[in-house]
């Protein structure tokens, strides 16, 4: 499903509920990420907010799955071993990216609520980071990533078997603005931000 299609259906569906019960409203906007993943390395993202955003709640990963979130400069690995996480407690956040390694090509579905607002924290040196809404385009899109970049950041993108890189010099990003697919996860090095990213039905 594209991500118009994700939103529109989402749109719709919030639409129905205030309609067929006008005593209500609500800006909650519930939708669903379905990624096809490769054997092996994957570099995704949570974009959707499920409650306390607790591993076992984002992911319904297969048997032997190993998520690899980065923390503080170094990878914290958290497998999926006879139906439980070895971290429960681990939190993956909407704008947060991490890898996942899974035995075989499978596809999971992250389910969750569309933030109106969403703040990223971008500490200084490397970030594993997502937009933090299920949408795709360039990240200089105010639409898409609206992503505030800052002279000498570097993105990298995961290819599946290494990474490609883009810099920000001169005010633009060379050779080209990254294209972000929806769920994609991403590293950003540069200086410290906050990263805002709003949405609104309106």
């Amino acid at each position: 499903m594209n991500t118009k299609s994700l939103l529109l259906a989402a749109v719709v569906a919030a639409v129905g509920a205030v309609s067929g019960s006008a005593q209500v409203t609500s800006q909650n906007i519930v939708g669903y990420v379905r990624l096809s993943l490769t054997k092996g390395f994957n570099l995704i993202g949570n974009q959707l907010n499920n409650g306390n955003n607790s591993i076992g709640t984002v992911l319904n990963a297969p048997e032997g799955t190993t998520v690899y979130k980065f923390t503080g400069g170094k990878y914290v690995a958290n497998s999926f071993v006879d139906g439980a996480w070895d971290d429960a407690a681990m939190k993956l956040s909407p704008g947060e990216g991490f890898f996942v390694n899974v035995t075989a090509a499978t596809t999971i579905t992250l389910i969750g609520e569309v933030s109106l607002s969403n703040s990223v924290n971008i500490a200084q040196g490397y970030n594993l980071v997502s937009v933090p809404l299920p949408l795709a385009g360039s990240l200089t899109d105010a639409a898409a990533g609206g992503f505030p970049a800052k002279e000498g950041d570097n993105v990298f993108q995961w290819t599946g078997s290494g990474f490609s890189a883009k810099s920000f010099v001169d005010g633009a990003w060379e050779p080209s603005a990254p294209t972000l697919k929806v769920g994609e996860g991403f590293f950003v090095q540069g200086a410290a931000r906050t990263y805002t990213r709003n949405f609104s039905v309106n």
